[in-house]
């Protein structure tokens, strides 16, 4: 298994775990429950993270990539008198 994506927000983790089902990827969500165990939590505790099989990662890679992409854009401005 190789590590696809890492998140400090479980929200987050479900968009792209969500993602790679959709693109046919097996994947798994590994430390989702960090917060339960560890109330105040630490980045340097290595998030959330998301992994996948070996032959997968390069398509999880592209699927996570595309979506970093997406929220790396600006939104589309909103029409006049909106």
């Amino acid at each position: 298994m190789k590590e696809i994506f890492a998140t400090m927000f479980q929200d987050e983790a479900l968009v792209v775990k969500s993602l790679l089902d959709s693109a046919g990827i097996e994947s798994r969500i590994c430390g989702e429950h960090i917060l339960d165990i560890y109330p105040i939590f630490f980045p340097q505790q290595g998030g959330i993270k998301i992994v996948a099989a070996d032959e997968d990662e390069a398509d999880a890679l592209a699927v996570v990539a595309d979506y970093v992409a997406s929220k790396s854009r600006e939104p589309p401005e909103a029409p006049p008198g909106h």
